[in-house]
């Protein structure tokens, strides 16, 4: 095989990793000598806190989604035209007020 034709390493998928730190995790049971009854709760309880946590971050992110609309409604519809800038000066956001008052497009006012 050619040099070119090599690919590069591709780093463990979640799944290996998840297996490699399982198996540690149960040979260190089993050095300190817990029953499997006690992994399988320790594994429940695990199990419940990512469910919760999971809905958490579920709820923080419908709330991040619903200021985030609040945001573009009162950017977009605000009387005052405004224009958000880059470093280099380039329009990168342009309500529809401002876009009106210059008579152009929004999408042809960006960069």
């Amino acid at each position: 095989m050619e040099p070119q034709d090599e690919k590069p390493p591709q780093a463990p998928s979640l799944r290996s990793i998840a297996e490699a730190q399982h198996t540690r995790d149960t040979l260190a049971h089993k050095a300190r000598g817990l029953p499997a009854e006690e992994l399988l709760h320790e594994l429940q309880v695990h199990q419940i806190e990512l469910e919760m946590q999971n809905a958490a971050l579920r709820e923080a992110q419908l709330e991040l989604e619903a200021s985030r609309d609040r945001y573009v409604d009162l950017y977009d519809f605000a009387p005052l035209g405004y224009l958000t800038l880059t470093l280099d000066g380039l329009i990168q956001e342009v309500n529809l007020t401002a876009a009106g008052w210059l008579g152009v497009v929004r999408g042809q006012l960006l960069n």
